[in-house]
């Protein structure tokens, strides 16, 4: 109930903030009052009079392109808050650096998340599983460094007991900026015969890609 209880409190929180009544100034000087709706690359949705327009960003004023930027910052944020009280509530823990390293008597074999930075590729820790797995590092968000992260890059085929298919996540991976924000869901564990624990991942989600995160602190800072 408690849990509920503070989903509910996150959601009422974001939509207040996010339906809040918005005046848009565009770079013509026409004005438009409506509510943020939503946001992408290319185009804004707001609501006004009881009906979704879509205005292009490239018309906004500098100003609002930045309220834009908090507003999706904003919202994407609330998503992940929720989610995080989701896991929580299942019994999964928020790992960072320090917890993984040092504490092993409250992290191993237990399921969990971590928000971080991507930096890297680094193999150190997969010296000799470079053919079955992939090793990475990322920045924790007390930006401690993590050089444990590991996916498999192939899994078992359902319902094959012998099969494997390519993981997807290997392209993800591959495919990540320095700096973009994750978000990674796994299990931490110890491999055979090694003094370490690592961060076997299972799900990547973007938080913030590096570039979005620029432009909203060039738009901040215009």
């Amino acid at each position: 109930m408690k849990t509920k209880i503070c989903l509910l409190g996150v959601f009422a929180f974001v939509a207040l903030a996010i339906a809040a009544p918005h005046t848009w100034v565009l770079k013509s000087g026409e004005t438009v009052t409506g509510d943020y709706v939503s946001s992408g690359s290319t185009a804004l949705v707001i609501k006004t009079g009881g009906t979704n327009r879509f205005l292009a960003l490239s018309n906004l004023s500098t100003n609002d392109q930045a309220y834009v930027a908090q507003m999706k910052s904003a919202q994407r944020q609330a998503q992940f808050d929720a989610e995080a009280a989701q896991m929580r509530q299942a019994g999964q823990m928020e790992f960072t650096s320090d917890l993984v390293e040092n504490f092993p008597e409250k992290v191993n074999q237990q399921r969990g998340w971590m928000d971080c930075e991507f930096l890297e590729l680094e193999n150190i820790y997969t010296s000799g599983e470079e053919d079955v797995n992939l090793g990475f590092a990322v920045a924790d968000k007390n930006d401690d460094s993590f050089y444990k992260c590991v996916v498999p890059k192939y899994l078992p085929v359902p319902g094959d007991n012998t099969g494997l298919q390519h993981n997807p996540l290997v392209e993800y991976v591959t495919g990540l900026k320095r700096h973009d924000k994750i978000r990674l869901i796994g299990i931490v564990s110890a491999p055979l015969a090694s003094d370490f624990r690592r961060f076997d991942v299972e799900r990547i989600e973007m938080i913030e890609t590096a570039a979005e995160k620029k432009a909203r602190e060039d738009a901040d800072a215009n």
